[in-house]
């Protein structure tokens, strides 16, 4: 039937087409375009107007009495599906302007479960756009788990572990590039190993990890625009846990580097890849927060950001320039509330610039855009989630994104090559029930939840805590959105689950 369809709307457009002639005078094709609040181009054959705001159009060249017309959409804006109205027909000897385009806000779908069938509670979910396809990854009963998005729904997950596997960490980029990460057991040792997708093939999996060493906790992965990644991880070299890094040129892994010196315990990695494949990586050792830069492919001697005893997970991001940032809480060591720090490495040369109380708070997250430099810090304070954007060479002032209610969760953000954002965390509904919810940044306005029960996730269900099962996450491309966590199914397990922004 679908088959038979296209044959007939094939047909009627081959006869609207031989119906279509050219004489006489010529005259202008326009109208009229509502609801725009990006970029819009609109194409009529060959011919295309590029619009931008709201109000009438008409496109540069004019068509001869009796042409056909057939405008459509070419680009739409980032976030807004627009439709054309009166847009296919005739010349008949005057100008037209009566096409009409109607653009309005795309929206959040329903969440949706991954994976039904899974015996096993879902944890640390993970999401990414590698160019156009949404995915998520997740740890499950042992095994890391990956499910994608295509025009046929979600697909069944794949199992990219061979033994006992954790730990995922999942990242994408614009050109159709994904980097799947995670630890797995091998040889009586756990090892970190990665898969890597590009345009719909994935390739691997490959140790990368050092053999016969064991590593800890979580993976780290940076991925760049330019098919660049950088993958971090605390690994033993037989007498203290050490900072290891591998580079991935987009065909093959770099043996591991230890970024952190010999004699120390180092925790909690952070890492980022610019596009010119330069790399920061920060990390702690017994509270305190040391960094290494690698600039033009040799890696500088760690410098220590803070020597306290007290602080906890950096945050690494680092710009096209070589601009870098690491963000940490520091815990109260008496009276008083955590702090969150913030360091700034300005090249060539530079030195550490370091704010010890930047913002008082918790959680600190980061998401940026190397590109363009374009930078945002998230964190928690007073039972709120808060942001600050970093552009036109400023810190912009904070916003509060959470509505009122119980204290959210820390922060899941990610930002596009044109700086908008999207922002991922879970806090109570109304009801009492944990919930995963996001905020928006588009052209420089957010677009926050209008209450506690402006969420995404499923009612009447239980989101999974952070200290167990991992925070929400949050991809961002292409004008979409994508929202993934772990939710109890209401029978005793806990599913990862998704929402897109479509």
């Amino acid at each position: 039937m679908k088959r038979l369809r296209y044959l007939l709307f094939g047909f009627g457009a081959a006869v609207l087409l031989a119906a279509c002639g050219g004489a006489g005078g010529t005259y202008t094709l326009g109208g009229t375009v509502s609801g725009l609040r990006g970029t819009l181009v609109l194409e009529n054959g060959s011919s295309a107007v590029t619009v931008t705001e709201n109000g009438p159009f008409a496109f540069p060249e004019k068509l001869p009495d009796g042409s056909c017309y057939q405008v459509r959409v070419k680009t739409p804006p980032l976030f807004e599906r627009c439709a054309v109205t009166n847009g296919e027909d005739v010349i008949n000897g005057a100008d037209v302007s009566d096409v009409t385009v109607t653009c309005t806000d795309k929206d959040w779908m329903d969440p949706m479960e991954l994976e039904p069938t899974l015996a096993g509670d879902a944890a640390r979910v993970q999401a990414a756009f590698a160019g156009d396809v949404p995915m998520v990854a997740w740890e499950e009963g042992g095994s890391v788990y990956l499910s994608t998005l295509s025009f046929g729904g979600w697909s069944l997950p794949s199992r990219v572990n061979a033994d006992s596997a954790a730990y995922p960490a999942l990242a994408g980029n614009p050109e159709g590039r994904a980097v799947l990460a995670w630890s797995e057991v091998d040889g009586g040792v756990r090892r970190v190993f990665a898969l890597s997708w590009y345009r719909e093939s994935w390739s691997g999996p490959e140790a990368v990890s050092t053999a016969g060493r064991g590593v800890a906790g979580e993976p780290r992965l940076s991925l760049s625009a330019s098919d660049r990644a950088a993958l971090a991880w605390i690994e033993d070299d037989g007498a203290n846990y050490r900072t290891a890094v591998a580079l991935f040129d987009g065909h093959t892994w770099t043996a591991p580097y230890y970024a952190s010196p010999a004699g120390a315990n180092a925790s909690n990695p952070a890492v980022a890849i610019n596009n010119s494949g330069d790399v920061l990586v920060a990390w702690n050792e017994s509270g305190k927060v040391y960094a290494a830069l690698r600039i033009g492919g040799v890696w500088g001697s760690p410098t220590a950001l803070y020597t306290g005893s007290n602080a906890y997970a950096p945050q690494a991001f680092l710009d096209d320039t070589g601009r870098a940032y690491v963000a940490w809480e520091i815990w109260p060591l008496g009276p008083g509330g955590s702090e969150i720090a913030l360091a700034r490495y300005d090249p060539p040369g530079g030195m550490w610039e370091i704010h010890i109380n930047f913002e008082y708070g918790s959680q600190p997250a980061l998401a940026g855009d190397s590109s363009s430099g374009a930078l945002a810090l998230f964190w928690l304070d007073s039972g709120a989630l808060l942001a600050r954007v970093y552009e036109d060479g400023d810190w912009q002032d904070a916003e509060t994104l959470s509505p009122a209610g119980s204290g959210p969760g820390r922060a899941g953000p990610a930002m596009d090559a044109a700086g908008n954002l999207v922002v991922a965390w879970q806090q109570e509904d109304s009801s009492g029930h944990r919930q995963a919810y996001a905020a928006f940044r588009q052209y420089g306005s957010w677009i926050k939840p209008e209450g506690q029960d402006d969420f995404l996730s499923f009612s009447g269900r239980d989101v999974r805590s952070p200290a167990l099962f991992g925070n929400p996450a949050a991809a961002i491309g292409e004008g979409r959105a994508l929202l993934a966590w772990s939710q109890d199914d209401g029978s005793g397990s806990d599913r990862s689950s998704a929402n897109l922004y479509w």
